[in-house]
């Protein structure tokens, strides 16, 4: 969600920010289309086997951007998602309604994957101890995933946004599997698991509209390939 236009220093220095990081055209946004449910490899898939049916909304978009996250950040100020909402919301301003159609990419990788993962696989592996990740609303260690849900507002008038709501505006959320086998070895050694089983888990437990690929760096380049600029800190 938006805030008002008068959001104070710090919403304004953002909105400068992400005029200066993107680079890039603006777009008309559009009702999301349908979800494409999300589909994972396994940690051994053949060759070929990827999904990349993400690319596919890409096509039809006339405006599209790839926002790199490559480490968690603060979600009490979720700047990556700061930045995509703000590219989205200068759509709806630049462009007259329903003339065109905007995309954005989170591509989330390195230290930053667990932000794809759902409630249940933070409780279930403390990955609030692992990346030593605080939950806005309760000031502990995270036990559910903190930027799926909406932390508190910083000052009277500003909302910040969740990767709820990205999804909700035809968000794709890319997740390195490089990144994420490493995460997984971490966690098998921690809890006495067998590390490809807990790989395969995590790769079962992505939020809604998400996509693992080989590593960040595949996706950030299939993405500009794809036709979106890129957008980073």
């Amino acid at each position: 969600m938006s805030a008002p236009p008068n959001r104070g220093s710090r919403r304004d220095f953002m909105t400068n920010v992400a005029g200066l990081a993107s680079g890039v055209a603006l777009a008309a946004c559009v009702p999301p289309s349908a979800t494409v449910a999300a589909q994972s490899p396994s940690p051994s898939t053949p060759a070929g086997d990827w999904d990349l049916s993400w690319l596919h909304p890409l096509a039809t978009a006339t405006d599209r951007a790839v926002f790199d996250w490559p480490s968690s950040g603060d979600p009490a100020d979720p700047i990556v998602l700061e930045l995509a909402e703000r590219y989205l919301d200068n759509c709806a301003v630049a462009y007259r309604p329903k003339t065109y159609e905007a995309r954005v990419v989170l591509n989330i990788r390195t230290q930053a994957v667990a932000a794809a993962l759902t409630d249940a696989l933070w409780a279930r592996y403390s990955l609030g101890a692992e990346y030593s990740i605080k939950d806005p609303s309760t000031k502990e260690l995270a036990t559910r995933n903190p930027f799926w849900h909406r932390a508190p507002s910083p000052a009277p008038g500003i909302t910040l946004p969740t990767i709820s709501d990205m999804i909700s505006r035809g968000a794709i959320i890319l997740v390195c599997d490089f990144a994420l086998g490493h995460l997984s070895k971490r966690l098998a050694t921690k809890f006495q698991r067998n590390a490809d089983d807990v790989h395969r888990e995590l790769l079962s437990g992505f939020v809604p509209q998400s996509y693992a690929v080989p590593s960040g760096i595949f996706g950030l380049a299939r993405a500009q390939n794809a036709g979106c600029a890129l957008v980073r800190l």
